[in-house]
């Protein structure tokens, strides 16, 4: 199934220099949710990148290989955006950010030795349902990013567009080289692995930047309780979209939501 959106590559630097404070509506909770994943995103932004790049040469269909090269294109923007957004939060919570990030870069490093292209196209297929999913959460959910720092949100937005728009383009490479049974198992065990592994470490990062900013305290670990598990939690809203993954049948644009992307890429408007 060949995307059903247009991917579109928007190179805008966001005016994320300089330290912010707890942006996202002074909650301590909703912002070190957003920073903890941002540092997640350069590196694995480049490793979705490789594992796409080292398996596009089984791709012979032109309309999926001109889709890899928006997909590259545009994550090449959002690991650049991240780093620079990345270093704002270093400047506010400290020394504890370059560790966090230290620590992606040795895991993405131990998982580059240790597998081959096909397996490690299957981990970007597994985070790239993460981030779909998470993506089409955040348009949907408008409060999350309602009293936010406007540049943030902007930024935020811009990179939800543009993860639903290439949703489907590592998969889809994926049933090139993995097709049948075969491919389905190997995707439906590394999603369990990497479920385990992202929802680990994102809780490290979150708790870190928490303590390294202040706030690790019982009302703002309660309010990350809320965030994620509360009745418009981030895990309460994205557990049947993930659970669908491991349909045999099932393929990212079996979640449309172009409905929304439709309606945010009209706010990409720069902030005042």
């Amino acid at each position: 199934m060949a995307s059903l959106t247009t991917i579109t590559p928007r190179n805008i630097m966001f005016k994320v220099d300089g330290p912010r404070g707890l942006w996202c509506g002074g909650d301590p909770a909703r912002t070190a949710f957003f920073d903890g994943m941002s540092l997640m995103f350069p590196e694995g932004e480049r490793f979705f990148m490789d594992a796409v790049r080292d398996n596009a040469g089984a791709v012979s269909d032109p309309q999926l290989q001109a889709e890899i090269k928006g997909f590259t294109t545009q994550e090449a923007i959002h690991s650049r955006e991240h780093l620079r957004y990345n270093r704002m939060v270093t400047e506010r919570a400290g020394p504890a950010v370059t560790r966090l990030e230290d620590g992606v870069k040795k895991r993405i490093a131990f998982v580059n030795r240790i597998f081959g292209p096909k397996r490690r196209l299957a981990m970007t297929v597994a985070l790239e349902h993460f981030t779909a999913i998470l993506a089409s959460s955040l348009l949907k959910r408008t409060d999350l990013l309602a009293d936010a720092d406007p540049e943030m949100a902007r930024l935020w937005r811009w990179h939800a567009i543009e993860e639903s728009e290439h949703k489907a383009v590592a998969f889809d490479v994926y049933r090139t080289v993995a097709p049948g049974i075969l491919g389905y198992l190997l995707r439906a065990q590394v999603m369990l692995t990497v479920t385990l592994t992202f929802s680990f470490f994102l809780f490290v990062h979150v708790a870190t930047i928490l303590k390294a900013d202040g706030h690790s305290n019982l009302r703002n670990w309660l309010r990350l309780l809320g965030l994620f598990w509360g009745p418009k939690g981030v895990i309460t809203r994205t557990a049947l979209p993930w659970l669908d993954f491991f349909r045999p049948g099932f393929h990212p644009w079996d979640h449309d939501n172009r409905e929304d992307l439709d309606s945010h890429r009209a706010r990409l408007t720069p902030a005042a």
